[in-house]
């Protein structure tokens, strides 16, 4: 298991990497199957096709699943950006949480978003991340969908 400072530091580079429109990834920080949540939903349902057709969970899982959820927050929001609060443990190794605040300008109705989100990071045995969580505010989540489709 890396110990949490590493982690923490994969962490604050994922978030630099969004925050100048990069979509590189710390090497390993996701697993090539990682699973991505929105407020409890698997992102692979979320796109109106079948959750188990393989193109969908080649375009919603591991690494290049955060590419897709990552452009399709950049296009919502131009100019989103996240700052990240405190990383916790529970004492449970393989689980990490941490709050995340997201803020930008709605694409289309140049409405502000200033919001926290509660985010969740499931490890493996060899910390790679097997299922990241996110919580959002489902209004705020619902402003940024149709933003999206502007």
């Amino acid at each position: 298991m890396a110990a949490p400072e590493t982690l923490i530091g994969a962490i604050d580079q994922v978030i630099a990497f969004f925050n100048a429109r990069k979509l590189d990834l710390p090497d390993g920080f996701f697993d090539r199957k990682t699973q991505f949540l929105i407020n409890g939903a698997a992102f692979e349902t979320l796109l109106g096709q079948s959750p188990a057709d393989p193109l969908i969970l080649m375009l919603t899982r591991g690494p290049a699943g955060f590419r897709f959820a990552a452009q399709a927050l950049q296009l919502a929001l131009p100019d989103a950006h996240l700052d990240r609060g405190d990383v916790v443990t529970d004492g449970d190794p393989f689980k990490i949480t941490a709050k995340l605040w997201l803020s930008g300008t709605l694409r289309g109705s140049g409405e502000a978003v200033n919001t926290v989100v509660d985010v969740t990071l499931r490890l493996t045995q060899s910390a790679q991340v097997q299922v990241a969580e996110a919580v959002v505010e489902g209004g705020v989540l619902e402003k940024i969908r149709q933003a999206r489709l502007l």
